[in-house]
């Protein structure tokens, strides 16, 4: 698959964007990168957060709802929980993230996800996160 801008498949919007590409996207994986640019807003001392790279991952799960729910409006997801955040290394402005979150099961609208985050081929952050997923129409009342 071609890289595929993500903005459309989110609702998150800039200066919040932690995702710049969709690179690979089914029904049990996606793969996201992302360009960390100077001044974002959750950079500090010229690296990303731990708050980031958390984000990152609960952006590139939304990449995926919204990938697999294309032609619907854009559902929100909201973090249930996080359990096992391994923060390795914190990557500085100007670097990229390359994530990959596989799906490890999925009950009703609830979504368990094991997600890496790799920068320069090094993993630099994991996890396992639990996401709710609204229901588009309580957001989009017709």
């Amino acid at each position: 698959m071609e890289p595929t801008p993500a903005l459309p498949f989110i609702p998150q919007r800039p200066p919040f964007l932690l995702v710049d590409n969709i690179l690979q996207c089914n029904e049990t994986i996606v793969v996201t990168d992302f360009r960390i640019p100077e001044g974002h807003i959750l950079v500090e001392d010229g690296h990303l957060g731990e708050a980031g790279l958390m984000e990152n991952i609960a952006q590139t799960c939304a990449s995926r709802i919204g990938w697999l729910n294309q032609n619907r409006p854009v559902r929100i997801g909201v973090i249930g929980s996080i359990n096992n955040f391994e923060p390795i290394e914190l990557p500085k402005v100007g670097e990229t993230l390359r994530t990959t979150v596989a799906l490890q099961a999925e009950v009703f609208d609830a979504i368990i996800v094991h997600a890496e985050i790799q920068c320069q081929a090094k993993t630099i952050a994991q996890c396992d996160m639990k996401v709710f997923v609204l229901d588009a129409t309580a957001q989009n009342p017709e």
